[in-house]
């Protein structure tokens, strides 16, 4: 009798213990394994995976590939008629180490603001150029700018870990 006293406590840590240093990567995610603020484990593959209990926090990023939509973007092409922009992207999170970095603490929120800008730099400076007249943007040959649009921006989302799937000029 004396002896279940003690074990039974020390059983139920134990299992406490263990189920707490488990964790489970979806297949739609990727994870940080921080300790202390410095990362111990990056997990993109789906599994389970171990850490720390107490010490080590699990960091869970998105790997499906998320939209973000822009405001109205004013856009002056070479004919210098002005003409309002709505435009979206599709992208994912590339790389987590480099987004954890660039992006910090501010999460999706932070990521999204940086990424409206990139975009909105990207679309006035293609669409702004020499020889893009507002008949270019109105026809066939808007597949091509577009095609532009998300090679420079992704060259410039690659800072953030972040990787352009694709960007449309939705009205104009």
């Amino acid at each position: 009798m004396e002896k279940t006293k003690y074990l039974i406590p020390i059983l139920v840590i134990a299992i406490v213990a263990v189920l707490s240093s488990i964790f489970v990567v979806d297949e739609r995610e990727k994870v940080l394994v921080v300790r202390f603020g410095q990362i111990e484990q990056t997990r993109v593959e789906p599994g389970i995976g171990f850490k720390v209990p107490l010490l080590d926090e699990v960091l869970r990023f998105e790997d499906r590939i998320l939209s973000l939509e822009t405001p109205l973007i004013e856009v002056t092409p070479s004919d210098d008629r002005r003409l309002e922009i709505d435009a979206f992207v599709l992208y994912r999170i590339d790389d987590i180490l480099q987004y954890r970095q660039a992006i910090g603490t501010g999460g999706e929120r932070r990521a999204s603001e940086e990424l409206s800008g990139i975009l909105e730099s990207q679309i006035r400076a293609v669409l702004g150029s020499q020889g893009v007249t507002s008949n270019t943007i109105l026809s066939p040959e808007r597949s091509d700018l577009m095609d532009q649009i998300k090679t420079r921006s992704d060259a410039r989302a690659n800072a953030l870990g972040l990787e352009v799937v694709d960007v449309r000029l939705r009205q104009t």
